[in-house]
């Protein structure tokens, strides 16, 4: 099922294993259902540099709904949090078009040192 809301689109995606086919006597089985919620992410305007990976939804301490998304772009994987789906898709298309037209990837970082805990800079 794909469903297009404000801009961003995104495919629900039902992935079912080990469904028996025909049950003569009828015992209870188990279903092993998995859902995945797909989701893509561009680069600005440009729909042939699109992406796609999962996110995931759940709730924060507090009770507040979380989506988290990871997306695979090249070598490496945009990662993003956010409170709803339009602005996590806001967040990894800005994060894909950093990756691709400005190489974060590609920069090592730098280590640095602030009080008595290391971060790490790129």
């Amino acid at each position: 099922m794909t469903c297009n809301k404000k801009g961003i689109t995104f495919v629900i995606l039902i992935l079912l294993s080990s469904i028996p086919i025909f049950m003569k006597d009828k015992k209870e089985f188990n279903l092993n259902i998995t859902i995945t919620e797909i989701f893509m992410a561009k680069a600005g305007n440009d729909y042939s540099r699109c992406f796609h990976g999962a996110i995931r939804r759940e709730t924060d301490a507090d009770g507040n709904p979380v989506c988290y998304g990871k997306i695979k772009v090249g070598d490496g994987y945009v990662c993003a949090m956010a409170k709803d789906q339009n602005e996590l898709g806001e967040w990894l298309d800005m994060l894909v078009l950093m990756v691709l037209d400005y190489d974060i990837h590609k920069n090592h970082g730098i280590i640095t040192c602030i009080g008595d805990d290391l971060f790490f800079l790129n």
